[in-house]
């Protein structure tokens, strides 16, 4: 098998070239495609978003915080908050008859309980849970971008 292979490679040495020249141009071209289109594993899922998050860091403390606050409030049975990357998420179950206008009430609260600098730095998101006729519903859904400074609210 050998011979045949070196006779061919004698015989089509132009060819062989050639083909050896556009096979190396080729996985050149596929690793610099895979270097600029694709990150690395080795960078953060979030890329250079955060680099400056330590700046506007929402503590632990304040966490707690913000929450003992939102649990005391009236019409609120259980509250849960959420970190992810520049995205604070309050999960809040609501008493069966808290209306749709005290829910956006309270979570124009909540949003008074978290301090301006940490404000300008996250998105806030407000989920509202409520049990009503034995089914879980979310009857209001609130929202604040880092730039803005009320809730924008989508009712159910």
């Amino acid at each position: 098998m050998l011979p045949k292979i070196k006779k061919f490679i004698k015989t089509h040495k132009k060819q062989v070239t050639i083909g050896l020249i556009v096979l190396v141009v080729l996985i050149l071209l596929l690793v610099l495609y895979k270097s600029l289109f694709y990150s690395n594993s080795e960078k953060a899922t979030y890329g250079v978003r955060l680099r400056d998050i330590e700046n506007y860091e929402f503590t632990d403390d304040e966490e707690s915080d913000v929450l003992a606050s939102t649990k005391e409030l009236a019409g609120v049975k259980d509250a849960k908050i959420t970190v992810k990357g520049r995205l604070i998420k309050f999960f809040v179950t609501f008493d069966e008859g808290v209306s749709t206008d005290d829910i956006q009430a309270r979570f124009n609260d909540m949003l008074g309980f978290i301090s301006d600098k940490v404000k300008s730095y996250y998105d806030v998101t407000f989920y509202s849970i409520q049990e009503q006729n034995a089914e879980e519903k979310y009857p209001v859904t609130g929202y604040k971008h880092k730039n803005s400074d009320s809730i924008s609210f989508d009712v159910l």
